[in-house]
């Protein structure tokens, strides 16, 4: 292991913060600095390293549980049993999908997704490996960021503290991601060692057709786009607030148009998809406002926008169709699910064969029984969502913003990718469980 000491200074930075004021933790650091996936504290190996989130992560898991031992706290919430039974039992199951290789032992070939890219991956017996048991690993991990952020912000006074370190943090990376551009664009050099230690702006920019791609501060620029989509209905819902929950409307009013331009311009069909998404949410949010003849143009708008968008997406799928993108992600998925369908149960067991996308890749890695535990813990949360709404309350925006970010953070992750070995996912789940459980007065 090698110690990276720009990443780790930083860490030692956010340590004494910690530890000099008290009113801020190692949890809350996590949530502030979510984005900066591509900054390394310690290098492992060629392929693998612990990042900045990853590393806040383990040490507010480490206090949270040390602290609650000895002084003798419940670890668990008594408001929280629902929750922590699905948790639970989406954990439970994806260990015990771990014996599949062991079943299997070699009588069920699987494309090689570890060694070599997929452009070149041969098929294999399946046998048991260490890779299966650090991708299982990965995926607990997102389990305990679910708990630790449900069990940690539960008032309105923590929500409001969770939701502003995670926009503070949002809107560093959209800077960063800026000034990146305007680097490229000004020809002037861009300071990757900073924060870009990992991924495609490890070496500089990243150039795509003699466009920058926005990445920031995370490992790529779909990464980028998948963090920044799902916070956007916070920034609609409370731009339309005259009274300030987070920050004032004018932030939150700048922050949205901003953030949507830089999804258009960080090159990536994350970003396009999220445009599409973003307006159709923002349509739907705002067509009561207009008489019938505008509803019907707008409607068709929007239509004809998204089929051409989809009609350009298409295209450039079909253009790196042939390249290790289009293969990979393509082949992955009807591979998937022809895996799954052979061991519909428990799938090959988790973290065997991943895919870019969310249903596919839980069918074929922990089957029937893990993917419907999961839903099921998800449908919970929309249906305490679905009630709330329902409720004549001041922080009805709160909770439209709550499921309108989940829906999204689902859908991008189904569309682009299931990353579950990277916080972002987790956290939103788990924000999306604390906004639904708050237990709030019906107001008039």
């Amino acid at each position: 292991m090698e110690i990276n000491w720009i990443g780790f200074i930083f860490l030692i930075l956010i340590a004494i913060g910690v530890g000099l004021k008290k009113s801020f933790r190692f949890i809350d650091a996590f949530v502030l600095v979510i984005s900066f996936n591509a900054t390394v504290v310690f290098f492992v190996d060629n392929s693998t390293a612990i990042n900045l989130p990853f590393a806040l992560l383990f040490l507010a898991a480490l206090t949270y549980f040390v602290k609650n031992i000895l002084l003798g706290n419940p670890i668990l919430p008594k408001n929280f049993n629902n929750t922590f039974i699905w948790l639970t039992t989406i954990a439970l199951i994806a260990i015990v999908s771990e014996i599949m290789p062991f079943i299997i032992n070699g009588d069920y070939m699987v494309l090689d997704r570890y060694s070599s890219g997929v452009y070149y991956a041969k098929d294999i017996p399946l046998y048991p490996n260490i890779q299966w048991i650090t991708q299982l690993l990965y995926f607990l991990i997102g389990l305990v960021v679910v708990y630790l952020i449900s069990v940690t912000y539960t008032s309105v006074n923590d929500i409001k503290r969770l939701l502003k370190l995670l926009l503070t943090g949002i809107t560093f990376m959209i800077i960063w991601g800026w000034i990146g551009s305007f680097s490229f664009f000004l020809n002037i050099p861009y300071p990757n060692d900073l924060f870009n230690h990992l991924g495609m702006s490890k070496g500089g920019i990243s150039i795509l057709y003699g466009w920058p791609r926005m990445a920031s501060v995370t490992m790529e620029a779909s990464y980028f786009a998948q963090l920044l989509i799902p916070i956007m209905p916070f920034f609609y819902w409370f731009s339309q607030e005259n009274k300030s929950f987070i920050f004032n409307k004018k932030y939150h009013t700048s922050m949205y148009i901003i953030s949507m331009i830089s999804l258009l311009i960080a090159y990536t069909t994350t970003g396009v998809i999220g445009v599409l998404l973003i307006t159709g949410l923002l349509l739907k949010n705002r067509i009561r406002f207009f008489n019938k003849a505008s509803k019907y143009v707008l409607i068709i708008s929007y239509i004809g926008l998204s089929a051409l968008a989809l009609v350009f997406i298409s295209i450039y799928l079909v253009n790196v169709s042939d390249t290790y993108s289009g293969i990979e992600r393509f082949k992955t998925v009807y591979l998937g699910f022809d895996y799954f369908l052979d061991y519909p149960i428990l799938g090959l067991g988790w973290g065997v064969f991943p895919t870019y996308d969310l249903i596919i890749n839980l069918l074929v890695n922990f089957g029937i029984l893990g993917t419907v535990s999961f839903s099921i813990l998800l449908f919970n949360i929309f249906i305490r969502f679905s009630k709330k709404i329902k409720l004549n309350t001041i922080y009805k925006p709160l909770y439209k913003a709550g499921i309108e970010s989940l829906i999204l953070i689902l859908i991008v992750s189904e569309l682009s990718g299931f990353i579950y070995h990277s916080q972002y996912f987790w956290l939103y789940v788990g924000m999306a469980i604390s906004i639904s459980s708050l237990n709030l007065q019906k107001t008039t």
